[in-house]
């Protein structure tokens, strides 16, 4: 992707929520982590939920299913409801911003926004936008852009002591955490969601933070090179009329993952959360959080 680029974003809920509300967004509903995939872990989750970020690696066999979806719905065609709210990414690294759009756009009539809220003229100004103009329009967007690259600096400037033996956060752009079997239930240390296979009980997640090893200072998390190529991405999970939407700028169009409802979104949202592990069985650097009422 030619153009601007940006620094990415941590999948982590504290960064998500201070940038929501640098952006103006208040408080009442907040992104949480997602645990796991079982009924107990989901249980965890508060509710109601409006929307799940999944951040998943950019691999060869996703980017071949990409292109067949993609085909097999030009073939065949889809129904998509005019209410969704949905823009393109022209920016390296903005999918998580674009992500945090597609999630609070796609519920603005449930969200509190403070008095001059960036967040909202941005979508008050580009709702008769075609998904192109938003991303063009984003490009320019100068209040966004800034915060986005100060909540990107924030997540990833905290160092941890020479003495910890892992990081402990996710990021949009690095090495994620591997999949840990115990002999009663295999499970994925906090905050990272593993693969997941037809077969498999209960999974728990993880989340960890880039880092890089300096000679004598121990272990650090260090803002990315803005230049270093990123193979992880952020997708919005979405409930639009009763139906469950995939949002995705780097595709042409939303992807109408079939009913759902608000009591049903988390459930049917880890659903095709499910599908993208299978398809990459030996992949581990996936991570998902959920939009929930405070």
């Amino acid at each position: 992707m030619e153009g601007q680029r940006w620094l990415p974003l941590e999948a982590n809920p504290e960064v998500t929520n201070q940038f929501l509300k640098q952006l103006g967004l208040h408080p009442n509903w907040q992104f949480v982590d997602v645990y796991g995939m079982d009924p107990e872990l989901l249980s965890m989750v508060p509710r109601p939920v409006c929307a799940v970020l999944l951040l998943f690696p950019i691999t060869e066999k996703y980017e071949v299913f990409r292109t067949e979806e993609e085909e097999k719905i030009k073939s065949q065609g889809q129904a998509v409801t005019s209410s969704v709210y949905f823009m393109k990414q022209t920016i390296s690294n903005a999918c998580g911003t674009i992500g945090l759009i597609h999630a609070i756009a796609n519920n603005k009539d449930k969200m509190h926004f403070e008095s001059g809220s960036t967040l909202k003229k941005f979508l008050e100004e580009s709702v008769s936008m075609s998904p192109e103009e938003r991303a063009r329009y984003l490009e320019n967007y100068d209040a966004i852009r800034v915060t986005h690259e100060t909540s990107a600096h924030e997540g990833q400037t905290e160092s941890s002591s020479p003495s910890s033996s892992q990081p402990h956060s996710s990021h949009c752009r690095t090495k994620a955490s591997s999949l840990c079997h115990h002999a009663s239930l295999p499970w994925v240390k906090r905050y990272h969601v593993g693969p997941a296979k037809a077969t498999s009980p209960s999974l728990r997640l993880r989340r960890w933070r880039p880092f890089l090893r300096l000679p004598s200072l121990g272990l650090h998390s260090v803002a990315p090179n803005i230049d270093e190529k990123v193979d992880l991405h952020f997708i919005a999970l979405v409930h639009v009329d009763g139906h469950l939407y995939e949002l995705d700028g780097r595709k042409p169009f939303p992807i109408n993952h079939g009913e759902t409802s608000d009591e049903t979104l988390l459930e049917d949202a880890i659903e095709v959360c499910k599908k993208f592990m299978e398809r990459d069985p030996e992949e581990l650097r996936f991570n998902a959080i959920a939009l929930s009422a405070a």
